[in-house]
């Protein structure tokens, strides 16, 4: 079983435009630090967090219990001008579970609810096995080295191409910088990750290498996960490794 945290702006939108629109360069600061807050937080649990749509996050949070929660919401909520409510739920794959999350947090009042604010929902089992991928795109540098733009075009195509195929398979995908994925990725096997790997390549003209890593919570996934990518990177035959 995963369990995701999906972490929320409250009436984040409204906030931003009332009493008149605040500057841009000071609502991307904010995200910023708040969301540097979190992954602080959340960090000192072995969880790890992943940005959305910057007022949305979505944190993999096995061994985190619902007093965990709070007292994170607690220390954000008296940081910063705006709060945040957070919804927890497992299931057999990240994105089931980032639905029932979805749907309870909801059930306290949606984004743009005026009253709701520092919320929680919790029904995550606390337990089980996290997997998570470290995915590459090959070879960007080449095409960072001549067209810088183009090569971010690439890596947002691979994202989207990774993200379509990847769901399918009940994985979600978050960006992490430069040409790194990071895929939480309970019940997808190696061949799965091949013949997804595969057909990308066929569409878009660009391949992939993965470490794949399960552990008890997503820290250490990733860490193995990590360890597993530098073996692909070595040269090594295999594109993909798992290790646990």
């Amino acid at each position: 079983m995963m369990q995701l945290t999906l972490v929320q702006l409250d009436n984040y939108g409204p906030w931003t435009v009332t009493p008149e629109p605040k500057k841009e360069a000071l609502l991307q600061k904010l995200q910023a630090d708040i969301y540097s807050k979190l992954q602080d937080m959340f960090m000192q649990k072995k969880s790890l967090l992943f940005m959305m749509r910057q007022d949305n996050m979505i944190a993999v949070t096995n061994g985190m219990a619902g007093d965990d929660h709070r007292r994170i919401i607690q220390e954000v909520n008296s940081t910063f001008p705006v709060t945040v409510s957070m919804s927890a739920a497992s299931a057999q794959t990240a994105y089931e579970a980032q639905r029932i999350a979805t749907e309870a947090l909801v059930s306290q009042g949606g984004a743009k609810h005026g009253k709701r604010k520092g919320a929680l929902k919790f029904s995550g089992t606390n337990e089980g096995i996290v997997q998570m991928a470290h995915i590459d795109v090959d070879n960007i540098t080449h095409h960072t080295d001549n067209n810088v733009y183009a090569s971010y075009s690439k890596v947002v195509e691979a994202q989207s191409e990774l993200t379509k195929e990847l769901v399918k398979k009940g994985a979600l995908v978050f960006f992490m910088g430069g040409d790194n994925f990071i895929s939480p990725s309970n019940g997808v096997s190696k061949e799965g990750f091949e013949n997804i790997f595969s057909e990308i390549s066929e569409r878009i003209g660009v391949s992939f290498k993965a470490g794949v890593g399960t552990a008890k919570t997503s820290e250490d996934a990733v860490a193995l996960a990590s360890i597993a990518l530098k073996e692909v990177r070595k040269g090594t035959k295999e594109r993909i490794i798992f290790k646990n």
